[in-house]
């Protein structure tokens, strides 16, 4: 089964937009479902190829959006996040926060639980400095920061990271150096959950990238296959050593029901 980037990538704050998504698989699909920043907002509508469903956006700035789809034989394939810029008046918080408790929530909340209110206003924002021209590819102001919901900024190894979460850099904002400077260093952003394998350079084992930047040995050739297809081979990274620490290992994969690539992509819309 594959889904596509939903789209459009524009819409308006109090105007609907439908949003649209092919979906194929030889199996049929049994539904399709929109996700909008961190909520799955509901099923589509399923016609011959194409997965559809109206939402309106209730603040602007930009947002994330990607459909996850299950199939007729209970494959579950989830599409590539999509920055979606919505014109309007922009709420000062993020709009990729967990939604507001009811006055009951509130009074049996952890202090410890953040809420939108709570959230840093450039939280789970894409920043990076401006680049001279003739910038080199290693020049720092290629660096493309992830702003977390702890107010620090968290870096990406590469491309080939920020690719796993992003369709484009569509929604990376140019800041100033002060700006920028503002933020403390975080983590480096890990791989997206379910979307590659990864190995590292001196290791000779392959892994799923599981929540929270957790590495599960993919054991055999065959499990690597039921996983994730006859082209398991080509969705293997290699990690440097460097960024060792970056990750935390988890129990091995055993049996291959005890992992599912989508379903770890579709819960983990954002690095945090």
């Amino acid at each position: 089964m594959t889904v596509s980037a939903v789209s459009p990538a524009n819409a308006t704050v109090g105007v609907p937009v439908t949003f649209t998504a092919s979906v194929v698989s030889p199996a049929g699909i049994n539904y399709c479902k929109l996700n909008v920043d961190l909520e799955d907002v509901g099923e589509m509508s399923v016609s011959g190829n194409t997965a559809s469903k109206s939402y309106t956006f209730s603040a602007g700035g930009s947002r994330i959006a990607f459909v996850y789809c299950k199939d007729n034989s209970g494959g579950i394939v989830s599409g590539p996040n999509v920055a979606i810029w919505v014109q309007g008046a922009i709420i000062n918080s993020s709009p990729l926060s967990p939604s507001q408790p009811s006055s009951s929530q509130t009074q049996t909340q952890s202090p410890s639980t953040s809420t939108a209110s709570q959230l840093p206003p450039d939280a789970r924002k894409l920043m990076k400095l401006a680049c001279p021209e003739g910038a080199a590819a290693d020049d720092p102001c290629k660096a493309v920061y992830y702003i977390g919901a702890d107010g620090k900024r968290h870096a990406y190894q590469n491309s080939k990271v920020f690719f796993t979460w992003y369709e484009n850099f569509d929604a990376v904002e140019t800041v100033t150096p002060e700006k920028l400077a503002s933020f403390p260093l975080g983590k480096n952003v890990t791989y997206r959950p379910g979307v590659r394998m990864v190995k590292f350079q001196t290791v000779d084992k392959v892994y799923a990238v599981a929540q929270d930047g957790v590495l599960r040995w993919v054991s055999t050739e065959s499990m690597a296959k039921t996983l994730y297809g006859d082209d398991w081979n080509t969705k293997i990274d290699d990690i440097p050593d460097a960024f060792f620490v970056d990750y935390r290992y988890g129990s091995d994969i055993t049996p291959a029901v005890d992992y599912s690539p989508a379903l770890e992509s579709s819960q983990a819309a954002t690095f945090d």
